[in-house]
């Protein structure tokens, strides 16, 4: 005789087989992302770079992504729109204190794959503050050539912008004497005050370099 027990035994049983048996898969939500992340297509900021002279090499010095800066470089347009630090991104080159006929430009390169998606408005720019040269150094001059953004693999990727096509303008604030950061068909040009005058080498000084805004596609 089938007692009441046996049943309700028999009855558990068979509920633990049916749970184990249609227990849902483990979701593989993230291993897909994981594997989306592998295969996204690389996109690269290069391009060659000197730091020459000085005390304050580049540790004032920053690359500036941002996706809603508009216009060109202004002190309005430059603080209200929202800046993303690339800098960490870059293994940046020595200080150099050579001649000027020694002068070696070293390839910097850094993906940001992670920040672009079609349709992304985006803004690269340059920065160097020059703090007060009595107190933390000498200025020194950064240099930047043959800029480019890639999409791809370097070296067979396609060159989406470069120096030509990036419309640099530029944005300074403190005294500075003529000339001294500046833009040229062949590289962009970050650097303080020189001379002997204390009026010039106590102020700091805070220069950008802003490419006009794009739409990556």
């Amino acid at each position: 005789m089938i007692t009441k027990k046996m049943i309700c035994a028999m009855f558990a049983l068979g509920s633990m087989f049916f749970v184990q048996a249609h227990q849902p898969e483990e979701s593989s939500g993230s291993v897909d992302q994981k594997e989306v992340n592998k295969q996204q297509e690389p996109i690269t900021i290069s391009f060659t770079m000197n730091a020459k002279g000085g005390e304050q090499g580049m540790r004032y010095f920053q690359i500036m992504l941002s996706k809603d800066f508009k216009g060109e470089a202004t002190v309005r347009n430059v603080n209200r729109a929202d800046w993303i630090d690339l800098t960490d991104r870059f293994t940046l080159p020595e200080l150099e204190r050579g001649t000027e006929e020694k002068a070696v430009f070293s390839k910097v390169s850094g993906d940001i794959s992670d920040l672009l998606t079609p349709g992304q408005t985006y803004t690269i720019a340059f920065r160097q503050i020059v703090k007060d040269q009595t107190v933390h150094g000498a200025q020194s001059q950064i240099r930047i050539r043959n800029f480019q953004l890639a999409k791809g693999t370097e070296g067979t990727g396609t060159v989406v912008l470069d120096h030509a096509k990036a419309g640099w303008s530029l944005y300074t604030k403190g005294k500075l004497r003529p000339n001294r950061p500046n833009i040229s068909d062949s590289q962009l040009v970050l650097r303080g005050n020189h001379g002997k005058a204390v009026g010039y080498l106590q102020v700091e000084t805070d220069a950008w370099v802003v490419s006009t805004p794009q739409i990556w596609e």
